[in-house]
């Protein structure tokens, strides 16, 4: 059993040195609350926030429950770490934080937590050396016996708190009828009396047997996307509380048990605030930064010089999401001397294109070093429009002039092309427009091209087998991910931020 205290304005950092498959983690930051007391009301759709909220409530008991290494240790250990203490007037009384373990040895869970007072392994009833606290009952009985006593204990000093039994098969494992009645009995009745709320840990994926004594049920999932692993969390009942949405994905990047953003926030952007000019994340000597660091790292580095990007999108993927991924390439390469010609993306006008990049890069830099292709020929002229037709070979020559021209202001060109578009227009058979003509020059003049793609065509193949980066990008579960093809990389899920007024983007893998 361990009992742990924490300072009342920081939610402290949790370790476990194995999580269910014995996968190495590793310790976090400390991060500041929002506030001092009570419980801050949960973002629509965070589940984790309102998990920790359900538990808020004395009385009420959670089923954690799924197959081995889904993260069922890690998520109760959130949710013991979430547990706020009492306020009373100026102070705040930390509230009794109780973890009995037949899974994690001793040894270890208190070794990598620095706040433990006592740790009881449920399997042998030992508890370790050192111990700065003991909390009665006899250590020489062991699992569910010593469990009871324990328990009893904490419910007699009526204080706040938590009991987290993970897991409830290792617990009851040796236990007899009278020991697993008594056990039952101590966690499930008299809870809300003794203020106290519980967490149960089930090493089943469906608990029927435990189903009609929680209030809450929570199951945790392993699925896979293209032989990459997916972690998916569940909420099958929340009693007394409101569920936005039941299904989320999540990680444990770091040892920590991380909900991945909806990608519904990605649009919060605070209109208040007067973006600046976006400063660059600095390309390398060999490689263009995409403008994300976190993008560049899940493709070693950024994109080689000289090199074809594409963008694989299926249909669950907002076109605004993409548009702020290639918003964020786009002025990134040009605010750092770089010029690009565009093809807009979706359904994007040139005008749309062309204020969103203005935000980000100024209006004489946009007129200067950028062109945007545009197929409605009754809008007025801009020194960065560049009027097609539709017809191939009109539209080759108008390309290549203005393709040329940006190769005069600048040695490094970038290429930013909707590979549906141009389909569309000029069909299958004709490929992209300028790639015949450019294609090998694109490469020698160390010029960056971006592609995006999503239907399926007779020339998906041959772009797929062509280029040197193949990015997948979908939505699951209301989140955001990105994966590689070339590279092969894990699933990550896709944040935006607006902080500073101008859109950033970070990646959350899923480990």
């Amino acid at each position: 059993m361990l009992v742990a205290g924490e300072e009342p304005t920081w939610r402290k950092s949790i370790m476990l040195a194995k999580d269910d498959k014995g996968e190495e983690e590793t310790a976090l930051e400390p991060r500041v609350e929002e506030e001092q007391t009570g419980v801050a009301h949960p973002k629509s759709g965070d589940l984790l926030d309102l998990m920790a909220r359900f538990l808020e409530s004395p009385g009420n008991v959670l089923l954690i429950q799924g197959a081995p290494g889904t993260g069922k240790t890690t998520l109760a250990l959130e949710l013991l770490n979430e547990m706020k203490g009492t306020r009373i007037g100026p102070h705040t009384i930390s509230a009794n934080k109780v973890y009995v373990s037949s899974r994690v040895s001793s040894s270890k869970l208190h070794r990598h937590f620095p706040g433990v007072h006592e740790v009881l392994d449920s399997m042998s009833g030992k508890e370790t050396a050192g111990s700065e606290t003991r909390v009665g009952g006899d250590s020489r009985i062991a699992g569910a016996a010593n469990i009871v006593g324990r328990i009893l204990t904490l419910k007699r000093a009526k204080q706040k708190g938590i009991i987290v039994v993970d897991s409830w098969e290792g617990a009851i494992a040796n236990a007899t009828e009278e020991q697993r009645n008594a056990m039952e009995t101590a966690i499930f009745q008299d809870l809300e009396e003794s203020k106290l709320s519980a967490v149960i840990v089930s090493e089943s994926e469906s608990s029927p047997k435990l189903d009609y004594l929680v209030d809450g049920i929570v199951t945790l999932s392993l699925s896979h996307l293209e032989d990459r692993t997916v972690r998916s969390v569940v909420v099958n009942k929340l009693r007394g509380f409101r569920l936005h949405t039941q299904r989320a994905l999540f990680s444990l990047d770091g040892g920590k048990f991380t909900l991945l953003p909806r990608v519904e926030f990605h649009f919060d952007i605070d209109r208040s605030v007067n973006p600046k000019l976006l400063s660059p994340v600095r390309n390398s000597e060999s490689s263009y930064s995409t403008g994300s660091p976190d993008l560049d790292a899940l493709l070693d580095g950024g994109v080689r010089k000289g090199s074809s990007l594409l963008l694989d999108v299926n249909s669950t993927v907002s076109p605004h999401s993409v548009k702020l991924l290639l918003d964020i390439m786009a002025a990134n390469f040009i605010n750092q001397g770089g010029t690009a010609f565009i093809i807009p993306y979706s359904i994007f006008s040139s005008q749309n294109i062309a204020e969103s990049l203005k935000t980000y890069v100024g209006d004489a830099v946009l007129n200067e070093r950028v062109r945007i292709a545009e197929f409605n020929q009754v809008l007025r002229d801009e020194k960065w429009r560049v009027k097609l037709t539709g017809r191939l070979q009109e539209d080759l020559a108008a390309f290549n002039n203005a393709w040329n021209e940006l190769g005069t202001i600048s040695s490094a060109r970038a290429l930013k092309y909707d590979f549906d578009k141009t389909v569309q227009l000029y069909g299958e058979t004709l490929g992209l427009p300028g790639i015949a003509e450019i294609g090998a020059g694109i490469r020698d003049s160390r010029a960056l091209s971006v592609g995006v793609i999503s239907r399926p065509t007779n020339l998906r193949e041959e772009l797929l087998r062509a280029v040197d980066y193949h990015l997948k990008m979908q939505t699951v579960n209301g989140s955001l991910l990105i994966y590689g093809i070339k590279p092969i990389t894990n699933v990550h899920g896709v944040k935006f931020g607006f902080e500073q007024g101008y859109p950033r983007l970070s990646l959350t893998e899923i480990v």
